[in-house]
């Protein structure tokens, strides 16, 4: 069964058309077309607590094996902390899980920072988001950089 993005049932308060918080902002240009953005800090989102900034929900766009492409997005003007980053992603795949409970999906859990030092960026990778019972890598973005580069990407 395949699902389609307008059956992506959430509360359209939380529905925003920029990716931007704390200073520092992902490009959505180019990416995955359509799509919802959710706003899980919005307090009619689906997320819980320990969520992510945005919930990232785009069309498959003509691939066969996937049905919407997902992902879970952080925003830092700072710092980070890479053990904080990871529960607040881990939040964001159980949000997209409750929304998309049969659909298949590309998962992507990502940061966007704006200057975090090395050693916290390498922290960051000995770190992964579960979502279904598998384990994604954590992507890292510059703030400003354009969602199609994790989310397009054959990685």
């Amino acid at each position: 069964m395949t699902v389609p993005l307008d059956q992506v049932d959430v509360d359209p308060q939380c529905l925003v058309h920029k990716c931007e918080k704390q200073g520092c902002a992902v490009d959505l240009a180019g990416g995955p077309s359509p799509f919802r953005l959710i706003d899980l800090d919005h307090p009619r989102s689906p997320a819980t607590r320990g969520r992510c900034d945005y919930l990232f929900i785009g069309a498959a766009g003509g691939r066969t094996d996937i049905d919407l492409h997902v992902a879970a997005l952080e925003l830092k003007s700072t710092g980070l902390k890479p053990v904080g980053v990871s529960r607040q992603l881990a939040g964001g795949a159980k949000a997209a899980d409750r929304v998309l409970p049969n659909a298949r999906c590309r998962f992507v859990p990502v940061v966007a920072h704006d200057g975090a030092p090395r050693r916290q960026i390498n922290e960051l990778a000995k770190h992964a988001v579960r979502f279904r019972g598998k384990r994604y890598a954590i992507k890292v973005l510059k703030c400003g950089d354009r969602i199609a580069d994790v989310l397009l990407s054959r990685q």
